[in-house]
């Protein structure tokens, strides 16, 4: 399933760029994933389970020296009007989809990072040019419920708070089980916020 992101991290430090660059240098050389930047945000276009981990092993390593740092993301996948997700051969306002021939996988895979790295995240799902859109939505809300991630439904959003393999699961599922022509999620993450409450995930405090 091929898609695209718009992603930008803002670390809480007068060493930002220390904290960036290294992270978008990390997932420049994945096979696979082609990645372009400019002063607003950092583009990624993929396979969605290459893509959502990906993003979040960049998230991880900012959040890795203990600075507070928000990450905030755009994911789209069957844009009309994006050459990329529609396939260039498809003209501009089609909704068609361009997925590979296999289901992407259920989940993510693995990172030790993420396992040990608490984080709180809001996110919006909006499955386009389908009628039912609402039961989709509720449907990535009660994944996540289930999958223990969810903590309340806030005004336009949902917040998660876990550690960073189970939330960005959460996201990456919701998303891709959502059936519409045009689906796209927003989401702000963020991780070592002095404003948190304290978290323990598998010993790991933060």
């Amino acid at each position: 399933m091929r898609m695209g992101a718009q992603i930008a991290l803002y670390p809480m430090s007068d060493r930002f760029i220390d904290v960036i660059l290294p992270c978008i240098e990390a997932v420049k050389g994945i096979d696979g994933l082609d990645v372009s930047n400019d002063d607003l945000s950092t583009l990624l276009l993929g396979e969605s389970n290459l893509l959502f981990a990906a993003v979040r092993d960049m998230f991880v390593q900012a959040a890795s020296g203990g600075v507070h740092v928000v990450l905030t993301a755009l994911f789209s996948r069957g844009c009309p009007g994006d050459s990329y997700c529609r396939g260039r051969d498809t003209p501009a306002g089609a909704s068609e989809t361009l997925e590979s021939s296999e289901a992407p996988p259920a989940a993510l895979p693995p990172s030790p990072g993420a396992g040990r790295t608490p984080i709180a995240a809001q996110y919006s799902l909006y499955p386009l040019g389908t009628p039912n859109y609402m039961n989709q939505i509720l449907a990535a809300v009660a994944g996540a419920r289930d999958e223990g991630s969810f903590t309340a439904s806030k005004n336009f959003c949902t917040r998660l708070d876990g550690s960073a393999d189970t939330v960005f699961n959460d996201l990456y599922r919701g998303f891709i089980t959502a059936e519409a022509p045009h689906t796209v999620l927003h989401a702000a993450v963020s991780a070592n916020s002095p404003s948190m409450k304290s978290q323990t995930i598998e010993g790991v405090s933060s």
